[in-house]
């Protein structure tokens, strides 16, 4: 009589690392964390590991099977002689997909929260987080608004499901490296008062996971593009706005942009030119909170380009109002 893949010599227990009393569901899960463990695909060129998990699958394709578990005990208790007719083959074949162990078993069952689709060559990760710069007006970072986003992400390849594999064959679609991009457009926020160089975390839409590990994120950082007459510093917004002569001396009433359209403003009499007017709530939302910051308006008296005979005369007479030491201090 011969006995096929069973050496008596060897103490499987030991090599599985259980009792010879141990239940078959024992045998099974100690089995299914080793081979997670020493995986060739997750110890490549690991000559030890490779041994392991051969010596494993030895163990288990004899204590994993009933029948052949009763056969290995009898022959340890010295029924019969190691040496004999009963020479083992000294191991399994590993073929990346199944092995023989008196049943069909897919090792896909075994792997399958550590590889995707079936396939070996690649283990399961999360995916890598994604960052990309987004250009917003400088209104819409203002007042807040919703962009559609497009931007090519890596994805799982469906034809090998993330494997890198087709047979023994690298993935002709991915070229073995189990990734593919696709043209991706979502919808996203941008809150209120967004500082220029502010990110947002898109969850879940960078990177594909392998196998079953989650996806990255999708990290959104904005770059305000200036507008022609509005800047910001923090929450406030300033502007320069330029005033006749005339009003600066006796007083306005003006019209000024603001980001929510326009707004009367009354210029005292006598400004002069840096001057700045205070208009509250009239900035952009403070962050976290629904407050906002205000709006400064900064007199700029423009003084008149024409050099008439008329005009230099009414100058002339103006100069008798001027202050004669205004910049005596300086002296």
């Amino acid at each position: 009589m011969t006995v096929q893949g069973m050496d008596p010599r060897k103490n499987y227990y030991e090599m599985l690392g259980v009792s010879e009393n141990a239940s078959f569901d024992e045998i099974r899960k100690t089995f299914r964390r080793l081979a997670k463990k020493y995986h060739p695909d997750v110890n490549p060129g690991d000559k030890a590991s490779e041994n392991r998990f051969k010596e494993i699958n030895e163990a288990h394709e004899v204590l994993g099977d009933e029948k052949k578990r009763k056969e290995y005990d009898a022959l340890r208790k010295g029924a019969f002689t190691g040496g004999g007719p009963f020479r083992g083959t000294g191991g399994v074949h590993f073929d990346r997909g199944s092995y023989s162990s008196g049943e069909s078993f897919d090792l896909g069952d075994v792997f399958g929260d550590l590889f995707s689709g079936g396939g070996f060559a690649h283990p399961a990760a999360r995916g890598a987080d994604l960052t990309m710069e987004l250009p917003v007006d400088f209104l819409d970072m203002a007042r807040g608004s919703v962009r559609t986003l497009e931007y090519r992400r890596p994805r799982a390849c469906t034809a090998c499901r993330g494997s890198g594999q087709s047979g023994r064959r690298a993935c002709t679609r991915c070229g073995g490296a189990g990734m593919t991009e696709e043209v991706e457009r979502i919808k996203v926020r941008i809150p209120a008062g967004a500082q220029d160089g502010s990110t947002i975390r898109v969850a879940r839409k960078g990177a594909e996971g392998i196998g079953q590990a989650k996806s990255g994120d999708l990290i959104v950082r904005f770059r305000m593009i200036p507008h022609p007459y509005f800047r910001r510093d923090g929450s406030d917004i300033y502007l320069d706005v330029p005033v006749n002569y005339s009003e600066a001396v006796k007083g306005a009433k003006i019209s000024v942009p603001t980001i929510d359209g326009p707004v009367a403003v009354s210029v005292p009499a006598g400004s002069s030119s840096g001057r700045k007017l205070r208009l509250r709530g009239r900035g952009v939302t403070k962050p976290g909170t629904s407050s906002r910051g205000d709006q400064y308006v900064v007199l700029q008296v423009a003084v008149p380009k024409e050099q008439s005979e008329e005009l230099l005369s009414l100058v002339e007479r103006l100069a008798a109002f001027e202050d004669p030491n205004l910049r005596g201090r300086w002296n």
